[in-house]
């Protein structure tokens, strides 16, 4: 069966959370353990063009980055990105100013004169 989700031009968001660390250092043994099999995943392709990582209640700490680079390094086609706590809360923060998705989208089609 062909994947429509990994393929070029899609971009994957994916959340992980260490929901009993709240505001701690995500689990790099099981960072480890999901990038193994989405690399064996992916070296069957066909490969999304990003993969973005969010973590919205957990930080990274130096070997969870460096996992996450390796898997960067391994697939330079992809553009891998991720996302802790902070830079999450600062979204919804952000959004939480905005309303609701409606007014988001119709500011931004002004802005961009459409």
């Amino acid at each position: 069966m062909e994947t429509k989700v990994f393929k070029h031009g899609n971009y994957i968001y994916e959340c992980k959370s260490s929901p009993t660390k709240m505001n701690d250092y995500f689990d790099t043994g099981y960072l480890r353990a999901a990038n193994k099999k989405l690399r064996q995943r992916w070296h069957r392709g066909p490969l999304p063009s990003g993969y973005r990582y969010i973590f919205p209640v957990n930080y990274l700490d130096s070997l969870a980055k460096t996992e996450i680079d390796k898997l960067q390094s391994d697939f330079p086609s992809i553009d891998i990105r991720y996302y802790e706590c902070d830079e999450v809360d600062r979204l919804i923060f952000s959004l939480e100013k905005v309303g609701d998705l409606l007014s988001l989208v119709a500011y931004i089609k002004i802005l961009r004169g459409a």
